[in-house]
């Protein structure tokens, strides 16, 4: 039993090493979530696929599991340079859903408000052709959200805030090197263990034109 007892104080103590070694100091997270100059909107337009995510709220939590599938598609936008359009297809619980937004852009933060929810995005450094977003939003009348995506959440509240970091790209699937980039952020930005949402590359994106248009407000 001494033995066995201490074998197993041996592995947790190396095991608490191994995180101590690998939690990155400010100095070095500095450059890994400082936000990208949004100057030029140009350099977040494009098409790309929703890959990995993490959450810190139980909502947001469920809503991913039900999520099988999510592209976005950002574009310029006719009132101008502070404004964006974001086109959005998802298949939740089985069911393939679209929906646009206008969504502004001011000095390096992305605002939107849509669906009785509110965000403020940073964009972090990425891989070319990735989208790495650092996202506080706040969601009020939950109620109609799970009625409207049509799943049960036991713990209704009238208002949640939640933080979340999305890494999307142009594939089916995240690249190794990615993935470890974007865990760095993740744990610089107090995320840990495995991605809440990973996307699995047999799954198909939907299509917008097979989609179901959901309103603009409730």
């Amino acid at each position: 039993c001494v033995v066995i007892m201490n074998l197993w104080l041996g592995s947790l103590l190396f095991a608490s090493l191994l995180l101590i070694g690998s939690a990155l100091s400010p100095e070095e997270c500095q450059p890994l979530v400082a936000p990208v100059s949004l100057a030029d909107p140009s350099v977040i337009y494009g098409k790309v696929n929703f890959l990995a995510g993490y959450t810190d709220h139980d909502f947001h939590g469920e809503m991913l599991k039900l999520t099988e599938s999510s592209w976005v598609n950002i574009t310029e936008s006719p009132a101008g340079n502070n404004e964006i359009v974001m086109s959005q297809g998802s298949n939740i619980n089985g069911t393939c859903l679209k929906n646009t937004q206008s969504m502004k852009i001011e000095g390096n933060t992305v605002t939107s408000s849509h669906l009785n929810m509110t965000s403020e995005s940073h964009v972090l450094p990425s891989c070319d052709g990735c989208l790495v977003l650092a996202i506080n939003s706040t969601a009020k009348n939950i109620k109609i959200l799970t009625e409207l995506f049509k799943f049960s959440f036991a713990n209704i509240q009238d208002e949640i805030t939640a933080r979340s970091l999305y890494f999307l790209g142009r594939g089916s699937a995240i690249a190794e090197s990615d993935m470890e980039l974007f865990k760095k952020q993740a744990s610089c930005l107090g995320f840990s263990g495995e991605p809440n949402f990973l996307h699995k590359p047999e799954k198909s994106f939907c299509k917008e034109e097979e989609s179901i248009s959901l309103p603009s407000s409730f």
